[in-house]
């Protein structure tokens, strides 16, 4: 009995280190908006992509897709530069890597709901009440700081979600690269060499620390294959991480105003509409990312 409740106590105090970490490394992400730029790009048009099977009920099409913009940057912000540092290291235990992981890619959903429910509150206000974003935000303020997140999705129910999504995705493209399509990098745009799981390289940096060498290369194949593959591993993810919070998360839905969501509609209707949107998602930011933050790597800020 002690022993177990040693390891709960354990458990709980390496969880709130981990929470903890991630909450100062996210102030830190800030510094990358590259990140942000190519998540709410990516965002952007994976919601366009399904505007015909949810159309965004009384908020209009228009709306939808922008306020999908600024979640899906913000969360690959708060996703991407926390990994980078929390991540690496930790490839002898799996299971730890899994769980971390998953703190860390629920940690960016709950911040992102954060940052974006008050504007997404403001938003749907001034839609229904024909008023300015900043006479409503006045108004607001005027009752209670609390009326900027009420009505808003449930922050666990997101944070459960998003941490499901992306430890599912890391986890399908590790196993992928390792056993299907590993990445490969140029040296000098010319000679390929296989590198392992374990390496993170940086666009623009040598393969060693001597500068005589020639700088690597994003080769166009590798650029493509990733983005091909982040594709369909993202639309698989999605899939899965959708079915298994999908109870918690209508339920959640259902104690709030929000009726014009798909997932208040059925799982079918919630994977008809996940599923295709991740995977655009997933695979246009993985072509944007090396354009708009290189120094993430070929992984894209994935596979730390």
């Amino acid at each position: 009995m002690f022993e177990i409740v040693t390891n709960i106590f354990n458990g709980i105090k390496w969880t709130t280190f981990i929470i903890l970490k991630d909450e100062s490394e996210t102030i830190k992400s800030f510094k990358d908006p590259g990140t942000f730029i190519s998540g709410a790009l990516a965002g952007g048009l994976a919601r366009s992509c399904v505007i015909s099977i949810d159309k965004g009920g009384p908020k209009g099409t228009v709306q939808s897709v922008c306020r999908r913009m600024p979640q899906l940057g913000f969360l690959m912000m708060f996703y991407a530069t926390p990994a980078s540092h929390m991540l690496p290291g930790l490839e002898e235990t799996p299971f730890t890597k899994m769980v971390t992981t998953f703190l860390v890619a629920a940690c960016a959903g709950f911040n992102m709901r954060f940052v974006c429910n008050p504007i997404s509150r403001v938003a749907d206000e001034s839609l229904r009440t024909g008023k300015s974003w900043l006479q409503v935000a006045r108004i607001l303020n005027g009752k209670t700081i609390l009326q900027f997140w009420y009505t808003g999705p449930n922050f666990f129910a997101n944070a459960l979600y998003y941490g499901m999504l992306l430890t599912v995705f890391e986890g399908l493209r590790r196993f992928s690269e390792r056993n299907f399509f590993p990445i490969q990098r140029g040296v000098g745009g010319s000679s390929r060499a296989a590198i392992t799981s374990g390496d993170h390289s940086q666009v623009g940096s040598s393969p060693t620390a001597s500068s005589s060498r020639p700088p690597q290369q994003y080769g166009s194949d590798i650029y493509m294959r990733t983005a091909l593959t982040n594709f369909f591993i993202g639309g698989v993810s999605a899939g899965v991480a959708s079915t298994l919070c999908y109870p918690y998360s209508a339920h959640r839905y259902l104690q709030t105003v929000i009726y014009d969501s798909a997932i208040c509609r059925g799982l079918g209707q919630t994977l008809a509409k996940e599923v295709p949107m991740m995977a655009v998602f997933f695979g246009t930011f993985s072509l944007l990312q090396p354009i708009f933050a290189p120094h993430h790597g070929v992984r894209c800020g994935f596979g730390y």
